[in-house]
């Protein structure tokens, strides 16, 4: 069962560093690994529509500072790394479910009422990561912790790679988990008529 310390410990390998016990031991490598985890994870989740890391909520209204843009505005959910799209609270046969809107200052605004969001959340529990997602989450923190633990630039650049072409296989893994079974077999009837 993966967890924080078990990632960062293989982020540490990737670059020849020896392993942590704990990510709270007082070592210089747990220490390096707690400074850069959490952004390093936020900002992988953050950089891709990740299946497993998708939420959807019904947003809170709140005081609109710009009425003369967008009829409403939303608070920004505490978890939210990415919104995705704005649906109606109810989508009935016919409507769009393409709402504009603009997300900024902690704040949601959309000309729709009331209104979901869908978004990639800030998803802290390692244990649920898929394994290529896992990965690609160790190689980027490699390529994070690379120059304060080794002050190599060579280590980090192939760090850096790794993490690029990690990230790449991850999520062309969690594009195919969620292909239609349907599109895929019309597209092989198509090719074989």
């Amino acid at each position: 069962m993966s967890s924080v310390t078990s990632i960062c410990n293989i982020a540490l390998s990737n670059i020849g560093k020896k392993t942590i016990s704990d990510i709270d031991e007082p070592s210089t490598e747990a220490r390096t690994c707690k400074l850069h985890y959490a952004l390093t994870r936020d900002r992988l989740l953050q950089s891709y529509e990740w299946e497993f890391a998708k939420t959807m909520v019904d947003l809170a209204e709140v005081a609109n500072p710009r009425p003369e843009r967008w009829r409403h505005a939303y608070a920004r959910p505490q978890n939210c790394l990415k919104p995705l799209r704005i649906l109606p609270a109810v989508l009935l046969p016919g409507d769009s479910d393409d709402v504009a809107y603009h997300a900024t200052e902690g704040l949601i605004f959309c000309d729709q009422s009331p209104a979901k969001l869908e978004f990639v959340r800030q998803f802290d529990d390692p244990a649920r990561y898929p394994p290529l997602f896992e990965e690609a989450l160790s190689w980027a923190l490699s390529a994070k912790i690379a120059i304060p633990l080794t002050s190599d630039q060579s280590t980090r650049k192939d760090a850096y790679q790794i993490a690029a072409s990690s990230f790449e296989a991850a999520k062309e893994a969690d594009a195919d988990e969620n292909r239609s079974s349907w599109t895929d077999s019309s597209t092989l009837m198509t090719a074989r008529g």
